[in-house]
């Protein structure tokens, strides 16, 4: 059953890394460098803290992970090359670049494993923000609904074996993760809905 539920995570994740990327190269999907700046840290910072903990033998046991951060830092460095992005901060994203930057100084104060994931979590919370302002005072759609959508579906699958396991940390990271994408999801649709005129995707 593992098996099962970790390859149906990495088909998520492969699904979705090939939607957004279609979108950006289309120029439909006009990405937030500042939310993929934030998920690429805590996925770098994950990452690490995995090597330094259980070495490649651990990663390589955790290939879902893998994925999920060669996807996420992909993306970031596509969308900080591409011409056509963003790479001036509005205000809220400089406080939100604040609050990152004063949980990473925390963390170099305190990598215990439990700070260590509060703060991955902290920072994706934080990540989020940015694209649903974004979203929020947006006309038009700019963001992948397929990519959020499967995004979401890899993060329920995430659940099930914590949930029948009782272990607290991973369901908090799941739980994050199934709402952030759900925000993403009812963001998207809401755009739709009040803008039906304009081109979504």
């Amino acid at each position: 059953m593992g098996l099962l539920i970790y390859t149906g995570i990495v088909v998520c994740i492969a699904i979705y890394f090939v939607i957004y990327l279609r979108g950006i190269f289309s120029g439909k999907v006009k990405p937030v460098l500042a939310t993929w700046l934030f998920m690429s840290l805590a996925v770098l910072i994950s990452f690490l803290t995995d090597f330094h903990q259980s070495g490649i033998a651990g990663i390589s046991a955790n290939f879902f992970n893998v994925a999920d951060s060669f996807a996420v830092i992909t993306i970031f460095i596509i969308i900080l090359l591409r011409k056509d992005t963003r790479k001036t901060f509005t205000q809220f994203e400089k406080i939100c670049i604040g609050l990152v930057v004063a949980i990473l100084l925390a963390w170099l104060f305190d990598a215990g494993d439990v700070f260590t994931h509060l703060a991955i979590q902290a920072i994706l919370v934080i990540a989020y923000l940015p694209s649903l302002v974004k979203l929020w005072k947006a006309k038009e759609n700019t963001e992948a609904l397929g990519t959020w959508t499967f995004d979401c579906i890899a993060s329920i699958l995430g659940l099930i074996i914590p949930v029948m396991q009782g272990d607290l940390l991973p369901i908090v990271y799941g739980v994050r993760s199934v709402v952030s994408t759900v925000l993403m999801i009812i963001f998207i649709i809401r755009i739709k809905l009040k803008y039906p005129a304009s081109h979504g995707k």
